[in-house]
């Protein structure tokens, strides 16, 4: 509805006065002052905005869970693990994509050791489906290392092998945990069963920046087993 009013004043003044008033519009003109205009906004005007920034909020949200989803993570990973015998180094590179899915490879070597090492590359995904909880299942193929001294001279033996692995962890804001079970099988007496079981715990000093102990049982074939502890880095980009 419009509302216009005239209205002059007397003569010892000389000032004329206009007022309109609209929906939304109020102006009031006056000779004796400079005009004004005030917009005057409605609770539907508010309404609209408050769902214009919740639409906002909403579209946001979606962008962040889409890109928590398909974000891809590389970890690498440094431990020095102490064994009974020697020391050994233990160096890994995993590629974490969507669902915890994975690929990436390992390798352990015990330079003082008969036992050379192992060295693997394999793929699994997380049957949780992602999320702090982890039940990893994995396949992975590789090499066992062996020498063989006599008085002549030492050889060194490699055979192929292919396993399996099997995970449960949790991974939290700071604190992490996991236990890695894995199964190997080759030809010969060092690798016809050769098994390792792997418990690790973790603190995250950053998102980027982990430290991290370890105890672990390595089983190498027929040979005897050998248990120790470790201390690591991983870094995750």
């Amino acid at each position: 509805m419009l509302s216009l009013t005239l209205s002059t004043l007397s003569p010892a003044f000389a000032c004329d006065r206009v007022d309109v008033d609209a929906p939304g519009v109020s102006i009031h003109v006056n000779d004796c002052e400079p005009p004004t205009a005030v917009i005057v906004g409605g609770e539907d005007d508010d309404e609209d905005a408050e769902e214009e920034e919740d639409e906002h909020d909403y579209e946001d949200s979606d962008l962040h869970e889409l890109d928590e989803q398909h974000r891809q993570t590389l970890v690498g990973q440094y431990g020095l693990q102490f064994l009974p015998e020697q020391p050994a180094h233990q160096l890994s590179l995993r590629l974490i994509g969507e669902h915890d899915a994975y690929v990436g490879g390992e390798l352990r070597y015990l330079p003082g050791s008969d036992f050379v090492g192992v060295g693997r590359a394999g793929a699994g995904f997380d049957v949780a489906g992602g999320g702090a909880f982890d039940l990893t299942l994995g396949l992975w193929v590789g090499a066992a290392g062996q020498w063989e001294r006599d008085i002549d001279a030492a050889r060194l033996w490699g055979s192929p092998i292919l396993g399996s692995e099997v995970g449960v962890g949790l991974e939290g804001h700071r604190l992490f945990g996991k236990y890695r079970w894995l199964a190997g099988i080759g030809g010969g007496a060092m690798d016809e069963l050769m098994t390792e079981q792997e418990l690790v715990f973790g603190y995250k000093v950053t998102q980027e920046v982990h430290l991290m102990g370890q105890y672990f049982v390595l089983s190498p074939g027929n040979l005897d087993n050998e248990s120790g502890v470790g201390l690591g880095l991983r870094i995750a980009l």
